[in-house]
């Protein structure tokens, strides 16, 4: 057990040496002495100053919107099983090294999340202690709640993962979520009124993270998927930065024969040309992609989710920020097709593909933008600038994508 032991230590801090070695890549000591260390104590001065005193714009942050970072975050718990697709040779022979990996790296997943919860809720500890009304066991208990809660996630979805595919997986994962949402925000509330209901509470979802431990170590027959997953959690931060630096890294995509929209590939617009022909393959690539059309569609329910919580005068400010950050998130999809090795194949004229970008954003982005200017409608009941909503959308919407597109 011994070398076993050894193996998985060796593997840990070769993990830990690889994510130094991409953080070097970018944080070099310029940056450090210029950007990251005069944030941080900037970061360090607001946050000796919320201690003192709570900060005005909290005022206008319900304790929902509070909750539902809390659930985003416990939502974004994973569990990492130290394989690699060389054990098929030797490793998968010996059952008790298996088990004792999958046992080693449940403890350290565990442990990880223990210790990323408690740095988001020292963040957040100020808040909750002089706004919010939680006492310091209050906060204490919500640390354990969300840790026990962020662990259950990532396990959860994993076994969603082995068991459904495609829009199947997807929606059992969105009755999931909500049901977690509901959930949590239930759990918050008897934490701060009736406290003896929050333990019976704690204690059924530390039943239910004991089961699911329990299930994930017995599992069998996941061998292949938790290579494929431990490397893409690997490289997840060599990817951002790339990304972020312009490098195109393409994305798995799942194959349909016939696509759900767009089938016949007819064509989009009747008059042919350079500009036309860009914009038609960006959006039918987008849409017929399930993956863009399930964050597309994410997306503009959590802005939903926001605007329904803030008060009635926050709502038109920020359905026109959502609507500007809608725009900039679309030109990701933009960019993962104009830097496709087909695309590229084509002599693209740059004048082109900024006038491609532009109209291609504004229609992506549009749809979302009508969708969230009637959530606010409904929600105000300014029936009066109801009548100005579809001409301003369509304003917001160009001089958004026309400034975008001159990063493609």
């Amino acid at each position: 057990m011994r070398a076993v032991t050894r193996l998985f230590f060796q593997r840990l801090v070769s993990e830990w040496r690889y994510q130094y070695q991409v953080w070097k890549t970018a944080v070099d000591w310029i940056v450090a002495l210029y950007i990251v260390i005069p944030f941080f104590a900037i970061f360090m001065d607001f946050y000796f100053s919320w201690w003192r005193n709570a900060p005005a714009w909290l005022n206008y942050i319900p304790l929902n919107a509070l909750l539902a970072i809390i659930l985003v975050f416990a939502w974004s718990g994973t569990i990492r099983i130290f394989v690699e697709e060389a054990d098929q040779l030797f490793l998968l022979q010996c059952k008790s090294w298996v088990d004792r990996i999958i046992k080693y790296s449940l403890g350290y997943s565990v442990i990880y999340n223990l210790m990323t919860t408690s740095l988001l809720m020292i963040v957040l500890a100020p808040f909750l202690l002089l706004h919010y009304g939680f006492s310091l066991i209050g906060v204490a208990w919500l640390t354990v709640f969300v840790f026990v809660l962020k662990t259950c996630m990532g396990i959860a979805k994993q076994l969603v993962e082995f068991r459904f595919n495609g829009w199947l997986q997807r929606i059992v994962r969105s009755v999931i979520f909500l049901i977690t949402g509901v959930y949590v925000r239930q759990s918050v509330v008897l934490l701060l009124s009736r406290q003896g209901l929050f333990y019976l509470s704690m204690i059924a979802i530390l039943i239910a993270c004991y089961l699911l431990l329990y299930k994930r170590v017995k599992l069998r027959g996941t061998f292949f998927e938790d290579v494929s997953r431990e490397q893409t959690a690997k490289l997840r931060l060599a990817k951002f930065m790339l990304q972020r630096a312009g490098t195109y890294v393409r994305k798995p995509r799942f194959l349909r024969k016939r696509p759900l929209l767009f089938r016949n590939s007819n064509l989009l617009f009747k008059e042919r040309n350079p500009v036309n022909g860009l914009v038609e393959m960006c959006l039918k690539a987008v849409l017929r992609n399930d993956r863009d059309v399930l964050f597309y569609l994410q997306l503009v329910g959590l802005d939903i989710g926001i605007i329904l919580v803030v008060p009635s005068y926050y709502k038109w400010i920020l359905w026109i920020v959502f609507s500007i950050v809608l725009t900039n998130l679309v030109w990701l999809s933009w960019r993962e097709v104009i830097n496709d090795p087909f695309v590229c194949l084509f002599p693209w004229l740059p004048e082109t593909k900024i006038v491609a970008a532009r109209k291609a954003l504004f229609l992506m982005a549009l749809p979302g933008q009508l969708i969230l200017g009637v959530v606010v409608v409904l929600q105000t009941r300014a029936w009066l600038e109801a009548l100005g909503m579809l001409p301003i959308a369509v304003m917001i919407g160009y001089f958004s994508a026309k400034m975008v597109s001159l990063k493609s």
